[in-house]
């Protein structure tokens, strides 16, 4: 049993770092290739990591100010077949531990912890990257809930600076590893929802995770709808289709982007509004 002065002050607060998604090879290529997304949207980037857990691969970063939309154009890497996933952070030193004291205190709440090491600019000896929490959704699971918190190391070996608070911000080390700030011409500001299409027990899985630290819970006629620190995860149950994420909205600068619509080789979609919105449809 946990006390409740075994709990770090502040409290542990998750916010949405990135979301990942699994597309067919051609819409990745598109998305790779469109002059729009790259110079009118967000700043985009293929990264190729070699990690203790996931082993190496790669993927293609679309980044907003403080998130990242993560796109793989192969196999996830994992020892189930994955569809996606939510990846949380933590920009508070120390709250990794003290999550896992309120997990632990959690009925019906499972997770597993790993320090996650990763090999930085071609050097063979790997170094403590961030520490992760998985959130057990069950055996198989297609879809994945992380909530990580990088090593104050690691974040300066990137080239990330701490707050004069001590934090360590999703946005600077988005900086860091990016090579600078959005430009002036790019419209994409953060991710602000994500609809994932699930299994009721899966479903429930993720909620009761998120639930531990503050975000409210709610019932409606497709399934859940869970609210957090500025963002919104509507979880719609389906038994009999394919468990992915199909959409993610976003906030943009509406004088950066006109209205419109970009299909990805029938894979994806991104839609613009003319509200300060954009919403990108996944198949």
């Amino acid at each position: 049993m946990t006390s409740e002065s075994e709990i770090a002050e502040p409290w542990p607060v998750p916010r949405i770092d990135h979301v990942m998604v699994l597309v067919d090879r051609p819409a990745y290529d598109a998305v790779a290739a469109s002059r729009f997304v790259r110079e009118r949207f967000g700043r985009l980037k293929e990264k190729h990591a070699d990690s203790s857990v996931a082993g190496a691969y790669s993927t293609l970063g679309v980044a907003g100010d403080n998130t990242l939309i993560e796109l793989f154009g192969t196999e996830m890497p994992g020892s189930a077949p994955l569809t996606g996933g939510l990846v949380f952070s933590f920009e508070v030193p120390g709250s990794s531990l003290a999550a896992r004291a309120l997990l632990d205190r959690s009925e019906g709440v499972e997770y597993r912890y790993d320090l996650v090491e990763r090999g930085i600019d071609g050097e063979a000896e790997k170094r403590p990257w961030y520490h992760l929490i998985s959130a057990g959704l069950g055996e198989g699971s297609p879809l994945l809930l992380f909530l990580n918190e990088v090593t104050p190391e690691y974040f300066a070996a990137a080239g990330g600076r701490p707050a004069a608070d001590g934090t360590l911000r999703r946005s600077d080390y988005l900086d860091a590893v990016l090579g600078g700030r959005p430009t002036d011409s790019q419209a994409m500001r953060d991710i602000v929802g994500v609809t994932l299409l699930t299994g009721p027990e899966r479903a429930r899985a993720m909620a009761r995770t998120l639930a531990v630290f503050g975000f409210t819970v709610t019932e409606d006629a497709g399934g859940l709808e869970v609210r957090g620190p500025d963002l919104t995860l509507r979880l719609r149950i389906d038994e009999t289709a394919r468990e992915r994420i199909t959409e993610i909205r976003l906030r943009i600068s509406p004088e950066r982007a006109e209205p419109g619509e970009f299909d990805f080789s029938g894979g994806s979609r991104l839609v613009i509004e003319a509200n300060g919105a954009a919403r990108w449809f996944f198949n």
